[in-house]
């Protein structure tokens, strides 16, 4: 790497602003991909997949790569065994780095005890967020692509899936039952509904410019999957949310409901990673915009 990732730990009792976090963890990403890279050379080496004659081919090429990892070799050429190695302590460096500057982060305190939200993932969104600039938790919810814009929403007549779509986008001409086993003959048709329809927002407005941060919306993502899996107390909104929705829109597909569930999940979880850093640095809070469950 260009730098050495021993010389980027902040002092004791100093705290890294945002785009020092943000530069940390694309040090981090660099590191973490040059020693995939580096590990799958050496893999389709070890497993005969790459002309060689230095080896013979293996199995399972794990054990393998984790010996070279403690600076030993394995057969393969040793000059990319160095290069595996010397990614590897890069990536342990940056990792470790950034374990201590979430740790001193101002929101750690309350995502430590959010189940599903580890040092790397912490990382990954707080280094896209500036807590000063966002005014109210709508701020995160359009900065991470969690909030919504006007719709028209749309129903086939022949197997009923319900469909929206942002104002000026038009619906495809065929589609998939709602099952999603065949192709429908029937078309879709603006339908009105007791309420202005509101979508996601697609991932570029006119003209090509980023109608959010992508990244940002990658890492909330991740967060909630990780959520989901690990039982988090957010579950059960999620659960809530989903089966509310299922019973409340039957034109839905399972996914679409899953997805719109997760959204207001990580949403909800949005809203209060915004409380808990706003008050951490003594910044004016607003009154929560819904209730948690």
């Amino acid at each position: 790497m260009a730098i050495s990732l021993d010389e980027i730990h902040k002092p004791a009792g100093k705290t890294y602003d945002v785009s020092e976090l943000r530069l940390l963890y694309q040090l981090f990403e660099e590191a973490q991909g040059s020693r995939i890279a580096h590990g799958e050379r050496l893999r389709a080496i070890l497993q005969g997949r790459s002309v060689s004659h230095l080896t013979a081919s293996v199995g399972d090429a794990d054990p393998l790569l984790k010996t070279i990892a403690h600076g030993q070799t394995a057969g393969a050429p040793r000059i990319l065994e160095r290069a595996y190695s010397r990614a590897v302590d890069d990536e342990a460096c940056a990792t470790a780095a950034l374990r201590q500057a979430i740790e001193q982060h101002p929101a750690w305190p309350w995502l430590a005890n959010t189940k599903g939200v580890g040092h790397l993932l912490a990382a990954r969104l707080l280094s896209r967020l500036d807590v000063t600039r966002a005014k109210t938790p709508s701020a995160f919810w359009a900065y991470c692509g969690l909030g919504t814009i006007p719709g028209i929403g749309y129903r086939c007549s022949q197997c009923g899936l319900a469909v929206a779509y942002p104002v000026g986008y038009q619906a495809p001409g065929t589609h998939l039952t709602q099952g999603g086993r065949r192709k429908c003959p029937g078309e879709f048709q603006p339908f009105a509904g007791n309420q202005a329809t509101r979508v996601a927002p697609r991932r570029s407005i006119l003209g090509g410019r980023a109608s959010y941060d992508a990244r940002a919306r990658i890492s909330c993502y991740l967060i909630g999957l990780s959520m989901l899996r690990c039982g988090s107390e957010y579950r059960e909104f999620y659960d809530s949310a989903r089966a509310k929705l299922a019973a409340s829109r039957p034109g839905w597909t399972p996914k679409r409901c899953h997805l719109s569930a997760l959204r207001r999940m990580e949403k909800t979880f949005l809203r209060d990673l915004w409380i808990a850093w706003r008050g951490a640095v003594n910044l004016p809070v607003v009154q929560p915009y819904f209730p948690r469950i």
